[in-house]
């Protein structure tokens, strides 16, 4: 095992790396490149890798090494789906009003807008293991939410109004919006799983 001073470091670049989407799904991801990158052995990024997969932010096939996971469309539902939950029990549980959150409006793409405005909402519940499974879900979706505007045109549109909805004082009207949101992206999984697949 790495020391965890360079072990933390690596483990968070790849992290962040993966989360931003700098790889495309089904991406190999090669220890040796990595490490080069990063400048450091392969070790440390062996083992952050290993970490990763623990995680499901990567996946490990004997013989093939490492890739960023290639989601079908049912593994989108079941997250989705998953999602949703988590969302409505941060609904439900918030412990005051939305908090004054500044949310880029495409900086870098709709998969950080949407992870930066459900984290927000998520934080209102004050539960850090809600929270994790929030940003490890967001984490999951990146690849696929960065190609949301290619199925669900009038996402901008949609986040803008889950975002207004989220300053209000209305529970049922946030609830029956991030509902409708998650019903659209399960309805619309085999769409973003081909594109995907083909991108």
């Amino acid at each position: 095992m790495s020391p965890a001073h360079v072990l933390e470091p690596t483990y968070d670049a790849l992290r962040r790396r993966l989360i931003a989407g700098d790889w495309p799904v089904g991406h190999r991801l090669e220890a040796a490149r990595l490490a080069e990158q990063l400048g450091v052995s392969a070790t440390p990024v062996r083992d952050a890798l290993w970490r990763l997969a623990g995680e499901r932010l990567v996946e490990s096939t004997p013989g093939d090494g490492f890739r960023v996971p290639r989601l079908d469309a049912g593994d989108l539902r079941t997250i989705f789906a998953w999602h949703h939950r988590l969302m409505t029990m941060a609904i439900r549980w918030r412990g005051g009003p939305f908090p004054a959150t500044d949310i880029p409006q495409g900086r870098d793409g709709i998969a950080e807008r949407t992870a930066l405005l459900f984290g927000a909402i998520a934080a209102t519940a004050h539960n850090s293991e809600l929270m994790r499974a929030v940003s490890q879900a967001a984490a999951r979706l990146t690849p696929y939410r960065q190609i949301e505007n290619d199925v669900f045109p009038e996402v901008e549109r949609e986040l803008g109004a889950i975002e207004t909805l989220a300053g209000g004082a209305s529970r049922s009207a946030l609830l029956e919006a991030i509902g409708a949101y998650h019903a659209q992206r399960k309805a619309g999984a085999d769409r973003l799983a081909e594109l995907a697949k083909s991108g």
